[in-house]
């Protein structure tokens, strides 16, 4: 592989972000507008208090992304990071792209004085719980339940 490198994601890259964040909710059977997730970004990056978004290049071509939203937990006694997405282009996973968002990912949660980072890992992607794994998560026994709203 050429050049990997993992940094911020600068405001001219948006919509190649947002690319990546509609192929990821695709995915997941997820149906959200580009529109929707492009304003998402654009609040991530216009305000830290949302969290961080990071990206992957390899030479210049972004091929992965991490966003990681943050909030003050009480069961950490903290702030906290919930990793949301991390995605890697299909044509450039298992080739360690993943692990260096993650690697990203741990770095600046550190630096910004996160106590801890929660995730989760849909049933059918038994390389990304291994990937976790690998980094010190564990698995916890609860079951996440999610109720949609209207916005007024």
């Amino acid at each position: 592989m050429q050049q990997l490198s993992v940094t911020r994601l600068e405001p001219a890259d948006q919509d190649t972000v947002v690319g990546l964040l509609v192929a990821q909710t695709r995915e997941h059977r997820i149906q959200v507008e580009s529109e929707s997730l492009s304003q998402v970004v654009a609040r991530v990056l216009s305000d830290e208090q949302y969290g961080f978004l990071l990206v992957a290049r390899v030479d210049r071509d972004i091929v992965g992304v991490a966003y990681v939203a943050t909030i003050l937990s009480v069961e950490h006694g903290g702030p906290v990071g919930w990793v949301e997405e991390l995605y890697v282009s299909p044509a450039y996973q298992g080739q360690g792209v993943g692990r260096a968002l993650l690697n990203g990912v741990l770095e600046q949660a550190q630096e910004l004085g996160l106590v801890a980072l929660d995730l989760e890992v849909d049933v059918e992607h038994e390389r990304a719980a291994s990937l976790y794994a690998r980094f010190g998560f564990r698995k916890l026994m609860r079951s996440r339940w999610v109720r949609a709203l209207t916005p007024k």
